[in-house]
This record gives C-alpha cells, structure tokens and sequence, in this order.
C-alpha cells in the first residue's frame, strides 16, 4: 500500500496541526450550544444582534433582525399549508434574501428543503418537482415562469409563486400575497437534532435525471463553526459568493460561516465580471468565494489602475486552474488563497490551507489514511484490480480514482443520497482489504509526497463546463429524441483558454441528409439548460462502440472539434445569435482556438 509517504506528510501534518486544535478547542469550548441548528442561530442572532447587517445583495441590505423575522414569515406560511418535521419543501429561487429565508424556515419547522436547480425547464423541471416527492413548492417570480407550462404534470402539489405568470392556476398560490400576511412572530422551533435531514442539493441534474444529495443539519453547523475558524473569519468580515445558493459551496462555504459567526453574506442572483470590483467594494467584502471559473472569467475583464482597491483579503473555492491561480493573486493582490476539494454526498474534503499553487488541497492532518488513489482503466471504465482481487493503489504522482473510505471514526459520513439505490453506485466494497467500502468520487487526481492532491479530470460521462456538471448519459437521451437523429454520443472536450470541457455530440441522423441544424438547434434549447447543451456537433454515419456496447469516447475526445482530425465528418458550431447550428470550418475553428472568438 502506497498511502502512506512518510516524513514529508508528517512534518507538514504537524505545521497544519494547530489550527485544527484550535477549531476543537473552539467547539469543545461552546459546548452543545456549537451545534445548534439553523433555526435556533436564526433566533439567536437576531436577539443578539438585531441590528448587524446579516445579507448584501445587489442594492439590497437586511439585518439579522429583518433576516429572522423574514424566516418567521416563511415558517407560518409552511406551517398554515400543513409542512410538519420531515416533510419535504422545494425551494426554487434565484440567489436572494428570499430564498436563505425559505431555507431558515425548513430549518425551524425541521422540514427538508430541496434546493431545485433555477435554471432547470420542461421535463427537467417537472422530474425535479416530483421527485422530491414534496407537496409545497417556493418559487420566486422570476422562477414562476418556467414553472407554470408544467404545472399539470406535478401532481399533488401546490406552487407559491408569483401569480402574475398564471393567476388561474388551481395549483398556483401568491407567494407575495401570503408572505405579506404572515406572522412576523417568533414560532415554536422544532425539536430538530444536527442528525436531522436539513437539505436536498441536486447532483448530476443537468437532464431531467438529478439525485438529491442528502445534507444534515451537522454539515451546515460543525462545517460553517470550523470554515470560520480556518478562514480565520470575524463578525467584521463579509464574504461575497456570487455562485448559485443551490449548490452547496455559496451555501455551506459561503454563507454558513458568516451566518454562525454573526458576519455578513453577500451575493447577487447572477454572477457579472462586469460588475465584481463594484460588488465586492460595495459590499465591503473581505471573502471572495468562487469556482475556478470565475477567477478566468475575471482574468478577461480589462485591466485597471483600482484593480487592487477593494478589502478582500482571502479567497477560498474549488477548481481554480494552475495557470490562472498566481496572475490572478497578483492582479487582484489577494494575499491567501485557499482551493479546496468537497462533494456535497461524499465524505471526502480536502483544503489547501497553505497555498500551494494548483492543489485542491489535502486531508485533516493524520487522516491521510482514510483516502485512497485507485487504479482507473478509461477503455473498461471501471478501478483495475489486481490478481489478489483487491484494488491497485497509485503510486504518489500516479492519477487515480479518489477514493474515501467508509468509517464510522472518518471526520465526515457518508450520507449519500435521499434514493438509497442511487447510493450502491457510488460504493465499492472489498477494496483494499475484505470487508472494506469506500466511496468512489468519480474523479481523478494525483497527490505528492506531502499528502497534497491536484485535480486531474473528471472519469468518462459526466464533464464541467460553465461551473455545472454534464452527464452526458443524461444529455444523449434527450438528444436521441431529437427530429431525425438515430442516436448520439455525446463527450467534453478541451477548449483553449477555458475551464472545463465543453459539450459535444456525435449525432447519427436516421438518413445522411436529414440532420437540420436550424431544427436541432431549437430542440436543444428547449429541451436542456444552457450549460447541457452541445457547442459542437459532429454528424456521423454510426457510434463506435466496444464489445459489450459501450461508447469509445476516449478517440472522440482526442480528434475534437478540428476539422482536419475528423476523417471528413461535418462539424457545425452553436450559434445562438442565429438560432442555428453553423458549419465548423478551418477559419472558425482558428478563432475558437486562439480566443479570437469568445465563448
């Protein structure tokens, strides 16, 4: 076994190890009161400090005292329509100070609420609504609208929304009419422990086939008290996180240690580069939370004399690249940066608590042993095992399969998925020795002789592309539906200068002349969301698979979108401004790769 590097991992170990004595000093100092749920701090804070300013979005600012009677509001309208402990409520809204009061009011009830994708439309959508199997809905305006075509396909469950997009819906109430008469008092909280189920957050989602994650009360809690601690953040500090609050990172990175240590969250319902040096100095930030494309994003912006003149004095996140991370540090004058690596069902975190360059970061000091790099094999599509049965393990610099094991002493749980089927998936068993199960992350990453670890890339179908993930399974059934189109393939491929892998497909239409890209263009947007859909297309006459019939991407990937690796193929290009697929020439294909044209 190869997990244990020696020396070099314990003499960092040991310069990682007060800091972590300080978050246990710091928990084990509040006592039980370190692990009150949400809806408790919510009542906390506003007792305490009433008049601090708790959230910033946009123009907007509201205390702790406003936050907390916004989240009564929320809590007597749920409880009026019968939302008891355990029961699940979809929540459905751009980032706002709406949508972390809707969640504050699952937590005070003790019921469960599933944090639906804003983007996701038509059957999408209407899985996610019915899946979660809750029977109220919270929806903002400006989610009401793709909510409304698929209203009689959700069952029994009854929508508040705003009514302007469908006053005469039986199913469709005013959110904003029965906010407004709701009770601002304090209700009685619920008998809610931190094992509770306090959050579904959707994986995979981008087709219509999304898993809800489960999250309990403890990770919000315990993670937000200790990120706050490392983060070495204060009551004065604000942290900015303009991602979406529906997934986990602006959520439990962002807002939850600001929230437990009485500080300030800021954010805005889409993220603009335009805007990030306005935001962050208008908001005072001292937190920058991002995903590693945003920092890119940045990068593209015009460079400025008052680039440097804002307070923000660390950034934490997931996924920025080696060849942004220091012209980034060194333009914005950041002085720490802290990547990370997490999943919202898995039991595997990482930090790069020191700064590394290109390192998602490492494992709590001594519990390296607890984390595995298994063998992947990309033509099988599953972990090599050795004659003995048992998994090979990678050497340090090998890429490997992240693997976390399953230990009732691990720092994290594994708590998976609200469908426990979908968990068996994620498992393997008898992996390094009888009887063992570790979580399979999906992704491959590589670790040095210090116990850091350097994302690689993510395994087979599912890839990133515009800070979401692509399952491209998901992705090919809807394209197989599509108007003349027999069957799909559908793969990430690297773009110069962005992060990522952007979305192709290899189409096969049912005859050579049928495939319509003006027709398959208008399929595609109505029928996935913006970062699902194919920026490349490549028609071919059928889909080369392997003996047992699964698709052989690995070549696919290689050739791209180059006109000249395709063997003759056509390509054509997604352009939205015309409405249509164009076709991928030699020039075209110049611009993508030189950055001339920007996607």
């Amino acid at each position: 076994m190869y997990q244990d590097v020696g020396t070099a991992t314990l003499i960092e170990d040991l310069i990682e190890l007060p800091t972590f004595r300080a978050i246990r000093d710091s928990l084990v100092s509040a006592g039980a009161g370190a692990f009150r749920t949400m809806g408790l701090v919510c009542r906390d804070q506003a007792e305490k400090i009433p008049d601090r300013i708790a959230l910033r979005f946009e123009a907007e600012e509201v205390s702790y005292g406003a936050y907390n009677a916004g989240v009564n509001r929320f809590t007597h309208l749920l409880r009026h329509h019968g939302v008891e402990r355990g029961d699940v409520v979809n929540i459905m809204m751009e980032n706002s100070p709406a949508m972390l009061m809707a969640q504050g009011a699952c937590a005070k009830l003790g019921a469960i609420g599933a944090l639906v994708n804003s983007h996701l439309e038509g059957d999408a959508l209407a899985h996610v609504h019915t899946a979660s199997k809750a029977r109220v809905a919270l929806v903002d305006a400006a989610c009401t609208e793709a909510v409304v075509p698929v209203l009689d396909r959700l069952g029994e469950i009854t929508v508040h929304g705003d009514d302007a997009h469908g006053a005469s819906h039986p199913s469709l109430r005013s959110l904003p009419d029965e906010l407004a008469g709701a009770s601002e008092d304090e209700p009685d909280i619920a008998d809610v422990t931190i094992g509770d189920v306090f959050l579904y957050v959707y994986t995979s989602g981008t087709t219509g086939f999304p898993k809800p994650a489960i999250v309990r009360h403890l990770r919000f809690t315990a993670g937000g008290h200790s990120l706050a601690i490392m983060l070495g953040e204060t009551e004065d500090d604000c942290a900015y996180a303009p991602t979406p609050l529906y997934h986990g990172y602006a959520n439990f990175v962002g807002f939850a240690p600001a929230f437990h240590k009485g500080a300030c969250f800021a954010s805005r319902r889409r993220f603009s580069a335009s805007e990030f040096l306005h935001d962050v100095r208008r908001h005072r930030a001292t937190v920058f939370c991002y995903v590693g494309e945003l920092c890119r994003y940045l990068m593209r912006t015009p460079e400025t004399p008052r680039d440097r003149d804002h307070a923000i004095r660390i950034a934490t996140g997931s996924g920025l690249r080696p060849d942004v991370w220091e012209a980034f540090q060194r333009r914005f004058g950041i002085a720490r940066i802290v990547d990370s690596y997490g999943q919202s069902e898995g039991n595997v975190s990482l930090q790069n608590r020191r700064g590394r360059v290109g390192s998602c970061g490492r494992a709590q000091p001594f519990t390296h042993h607890l984390l595995r790099l298994g063998r992947y094999d990309h033509e099988a599509g599953d972990l090599v095992r050795g004659e003995d049965g048992f998994v090979a393990e990678c050497r340090v610099g090998e890429t490997g399969e992240l693997l976390g094991k399953i230990d009732a002493r691990a720092t994290m749980a594994f708590d998976g998925y609200a469908d426990a089927r979908d968990n068996e998936r994620k498992l393997v068993r008898d992996c390094f020795e009888k009887g063992d199960v570790y979580l399979r992350t999906g992704d491959l990453l590589r670790r040095d002789y210090e116990s850091y670890y350097y994302f690689v890339d993510r395994i087979g179908d599912t890839f990133r592309w515009k800070g979401e993930n692509v399952a491209t399974m998901e992705v090919e059934h809807l394209l197989n539906a599509a108007p003349s189109i027999h069957e799909s393939a559908v793969y990430g491929v690297r773009v110069p200068g962005t992060d990522g892998r952007a979305g192709m497909a290899l189409v096969v239409p049912a005859t050579a002349a049928s495939f319509d890209p003006a027709a398959f263009h208008q399929f595609v947007t109505g029928a996935l969301p913006p970062y699902a859909r194919p920026l490349f297309v490549r028609v071919a006459r059928g889909v080369d698979v392997t003996g047992n019939f699964k698709t052989r991407k690995t070549r696919l990937q290689a050739e791209g979108f180059d006109p000249s690796a395709v063997g003759g193929d056509p390509l054509w290009f997604r352009d939205d401004e015309r409405r249509t697929f164009v076709r991928l020439d030699q020039p075209l294909f110049d611009r993508i790769r030189d950055g001339t044209l920007r996607l």
